[in-house]
């Protein structure tokens, strides 16, 4: 006697497999120390977000960056910055896991100096802060420029420690 195999498809359920959007309260911002300098002005640091959630989520995209200090007078207090160009992919966040957003910055000596580096992420409502950590390292303000030195990268994986 034979036994019969019998095959099933099963087709996946993409809403079992969907995960929610990171939610600002469910995350806590850092940044990496300030490093490699790309050319004799550009500098380059990471924004750190971390999941201090129990439940994985996820992000893709680009946040939203907002250098906030004084007030210029052309330009005013605020200063968002604009996303460089690129391909985000999504970026699950286990509990405890980061992703990171690379910003890249225009050092100008005697220019602007932030106070705080504001992120709004994509899909989730609110806003997480930290303090401008490059060591009081003034900002050229872009505003207006059609290629700026300044920017931010989309979200992406932690690198492994």
């Amino acid at each position: 006697m034979t036994a019969a195999v019998v095959s099933i498809a099963v087709a996946p359920n993409p809403a079992a497999a969907a995960l929610p959007a990171c939610a600002a309260d469910s995350l806590s911002l850092s940044t990496s120390a300030p490093g490699s300098r790309g050319d004799a002005t550009q500098i380059h640091f990471d924004l750190i977000v971390t999941n201090t959630s129990p439940q994985p989520c996820e992000l893709q995209g680009y946040p939203v960056v907002d250098l906030i200090g004084p007030d210029d007078p052309m330009w005013g207090p605020d200063y968002q910055l604009p996303q460089q160009a690129g391909d985000p992919q999504p970026v699950v966040l286990a509990p405890g896991a980061a992703g990171v957003s690379r910003l890249t910055f225009l050092a100008e000596p005697d220019g602007w100096v932030p106070n705080t580096i504001a992120v709004s992420l994509p899909n989730a409502p609110g806003r997480l802060e930290v303090p401008w950590i490059a060591g009081g390292v003034p900002v050229a303000r872009q505003d207006a420029a059609s290629h700026p030195g300044t920017y931010i990268g989309p979200l992406q994986p932690a690198p492994p420690q």
